[in-house]
């Protein structure tokens, strides 16, 4: 274990501080404070994110000593702390945007090593579309437009929630729109749930629709020594989702309310989820079927064209063994 310095700057629009301030173990403090190594590293993270660091040079600071094993889970830990904090303050400072911006670094205090926080991962890239011509040629798109059925409708209400949630940052958040995206695309009515049909969808079929599907394709898809564990806990996490979908949104339950492991496996089933329902739907689009009902009676013909084992089983359950083992 490493004792990390986390130090993220406030947004432009946020505000100043004349001297520092102490929350539990959270530190609010004025921008005069940031060392020459600090500003450098501060710089560094705010051309890595392509910000004008001018900008944010005399937004407070917002800091907290973490103990982790990586600067990553480091920063989710702090960002954790800063929630409780901001939300205190920004009832003080009702016309002001009390939030942490993209610039910051982390410092690891035994060797002093700073770490400009940079962007992590995959962030989104422009697209080239090649050219097929003068005359546009008939897609998905255009096909899906010209409906004007139930499905359809539940399809394009669902890729909305799901746009949303590919380029959220909290994670909270993530998992409430991918929910959305699947109640907009499965739910019939306010006490239907959803998470056998989700299951089924991201490639664990269950129930008696199970019976409708060729033997030899089902014995395909089982045939994992793990597939058989996730079938079972899929669902069990799946309603737990759904428990934590109406928390976030009737209780006002945050993300500190939940632990960052069970944060990560619920986005990780929300993922796979939603990207199989969604292709499941459009290929049912596609094939004439114009309505919910009907969507959940072709379910097993839908299953078998559109399931592979090799995903299921190189894609599906092996991401969820990796999230699992961190736990």
């Amino acid at each position: 274990m490493f004792n990390f310095l986390v130090v993220r700057i406030l947004e432009s629009n946020s505000f100043t501080l004349p001297n520092t301030l102490i929350y539990g173990d959270v530190e609010l403090r004025p921008a005069s404070v940031d060392s020459d190594k600090e500003l450098t590293a501060l710089k560094e993270s705010a051309d890595d994110h392509k910000l004008q660091f001018d900008k944010y040079s005399y937004a407070a600071r917002i800091c907290t000593i973490v103990s982790s094993e990586e600067i990553s889970e480091a920063l989710s830990i702090a960002l954790d702390r800063f929630s409780t904090i901001l939300d205190l303050n920004a009832s003080k400072f009702h016309i002001s945007n009390v939030d942490i911006s993209e610039i910051g670094f982390v410092k690891n205090l035994a060797s002093g090593q700073l770490h400009p926080v940079k962007r992590w991962g995959f962030s989104p890239s422009t697209s080239f579309v090649m050219s097929h011509g003068n005359i546009q040629r008939m897609d998905d798109i255009n096909y899906i437009l010209g409906l004007d059925c139930e499905l359809s409708r539940r399809y394009l209400r669902a890729l909305h929630w799901a746009r949303h949630a590919r380029h959220e940052n909290n994670s909270q958040l993530k998992i409430l729109f991918n929910w959305f995206t699947l109640e907009a695309l499965l739910k019939e009515n306010e006490n239907d749930n959803i998470a056998a049909n989700v299951c089924f969808l991201i490639g664990f079929p269950n129930g008696r629709k199970t019976l409708d599907i060729s033997k030899t394709f089902l014995n395909i898809v089982s045939n994992h020594h793990r597939y058989e564990f996730w079938k079972k806990k899929l669902i069990d996490e799946l309603d737990k989702i759904r428990i934590f979908r109406n928390d976030s949104a009737h209780s006002g339950y945050r993300l500190v309310d939940f632990p960052k492991q069970t944060l990560d496996l619920y986005s990780q089933i929300m993922i796979f989820g939603t990207s199989r329902s969604l292709g499941a739907v459009q290929f049912a689009l596609l094939n004439n079927i114009r309505t919910l009902v009907e969507f959940k009676e072709y379910m097993p013909y839908i299953f078998e064209q559109t399931a592979r084992a090799n995903d299921i089983h190189g894609t599906i359950i092996y991401s969820l063994e990796q999230v699992l083992q961190k736990k």
